[in-house]
């Protein structure tokens, strides 16, 4: 039974092809990873990161007590999230910062590693608009993805479309660059309709 192909694995294709199309050419929808290139050399698994933590870091919250102070769920949820927790009643609505990413890259990270098909290198797409891309967290959230990326199976390129820009964090040298996307999203949607 072919699967259901997600929206976010449609717009990365799209993305990609348009901001990188001499790295991946055509890209192809299929399974483990979701994008491949025609020539089998490069996997692209995509993940929406619009806070699936975060929702039920809210939920905790809309459950708790008024005034009290956080349960240990609620700050370990607050950790994946990557919030420091600091006032009680206003942390969450703040946009998350953009260490938020690491934790799905770990996630992503261990799937890798627990069986997809044979390609010659795998990259990783994370979308969100619920997480900030500061200049400011960009070395940092490229040193920790570094620092996770420790397994038989790597990932080469983590691209992360959030807050109107896409950054490509290139793993392997330990680099980054900025793209910004409305453009290239005006483009997309102007061509659909």
């Amino acid at each position: 039974m072919p699967r259901e192909t997600s929206p976010y694995e449609i717009y990365a294709k799209h993305i990609l092809e348009a901001i990188y199309g001499k790295r991946y050419g055509t890209l192809l929808l299929r399974d483990k990873p979701d994008l491949q290139t025609a020539d089998g050399e490069a996997g692209i698994e995509v993940m929406s990161v619009n806070g699936e933590i975060f929702e039920r870091l809210v939920t905790e919250i809309a459950l708790s007590q008024p005034y009290q102070a956080p349960t240990d769920r609620i700050l370990k949820l607050c950790a994946d999230c990557g919030i420091e927790y600091s006032d009680w009643q206003t942390y969450v609505i703040h946009p998350l910062p953009a260490s938020g990413f690491v934790e799905p890259f770990k996630r992503k990270l261990r799937k890798l590693n627990a069986g997809y098909i044979s390609l010659g290198h795998y990259d990783l797409f994370l979308y969100s608009d619920r997480h900030t891309m500061e200049a400011y967290e960009l070395e940092p959230l490229l040193e920790d993805l570094r620092k996770e990326n420790q397994a038989r199976i790597c990932y080469r390129y983590v691209y992360i479309d959030a807050a109107g820009k896409l950054v490509c964090f290139d793993l392997a040298h330990g680099e980054y660059e900025v793209h910004r996307t409305s453009k290239v999203r005006n483009m997309l949607f102007s061509d659909s309709s």
